[in-house]
């Protein structure tokens, strides 16, 4: 029976995920399917890829005064049920989380209408990833995220004594530049991502105009923010 994953397989007779329950939570999706396929596991991870996706960043806006104003225990507890609720959003849109990023996250979204769901998965997250996640008069400030696509390199980074896998390349690095164009409770997209959505989702975004003075993201390229923040 071949792998339901996206790494298609042949599994081994013991399945890592089914023996190790309690560890793959700590594991990215596609790490947790390609240990399944056994003895061939080492070399699939070894061996990267170039594909196709949709990255998404998010992080809390101001985080830093927040964690000033309270205590370390509610800090953490308030930031874990941000990011748990961010993470069920994600697989509900059928992506996963690639690393966290301390108050935000790296999102990875595959497949033939990944782009529509990359977008609606963003909006989502930051209109309803904190209403639940408040702690006496202590509450988190809005999330911003940024949305591109385009080809990244996939594969496991480190040496003998730390690995990970992950995606590198220059989609990776302007979805987290467009994050930093996100105000509160917006969501920040590029010209790809906006050719690639419904007629619908795209109604949600407007052009803005990308600050010239910024040398860290291509003044000259459109982007558009979303419309419910």
């Amino acid at each position: 029976m071949e792998s339901p994953g996206r790494y298609r397989y042949r599994p081994a007779n013991t399945l890592y995920a089914a023996s190790h329950d309690w560890f793959s939570p700590y594991l990215s999706r596609p790490v947790r399917e390609l240990l399944d396929a056994g003895p061939h596991a080492r070399s699939l991870l070894r061996s990267p890829r170039n594909v196709d996706v949709c990255i998404l960043f998010t992080d809390i806006r101001g985080f830093t005064d927040l964690s000033r104003t309270i205590g370390s225990d509610r800090l953490f507890r308030t930031v874990d049920a941000c990011i748990g609720r961010q993470i069920r959003i994600i697989e509900h849109y059928d992506g996963y989380v690639d690393n966290f990023t301390g108050d935000g996250l790296m999102a990875v979204f595959e497949g033939p209408d990944m782009t529509d769901s990359a977008c609606r998965c963003a909006l989502e997250v930051v209109s309803r990833a904190l209403p639940a996640v408040r702690y006496g008069e202590a509450a988190l400030a809005p999330i911003g995220a940024g949305l591109h696509r385009g080809d990244v390199a996939m594969g496991t980074l480190g040496c003998e004594s730390r690995l990970t896998h992950t995606a590198i390349g220059d989609t990776v690095n302007r979805a987290a530049r467009l994050t930093g164009f996100a105000r509160g409770r917006d969501v920040v997209i590029s010209e790809r991502i906006r050719r690639g959505l419904s007629a619908e989702t795209a109604a949600r975004f407007a052009p803005v105009q990308a600050d010239r003075r910024r040398t860290d993201i291509d003044a000259i390229a459109p982007i558009y923010r979303s419309r419910c923040g």
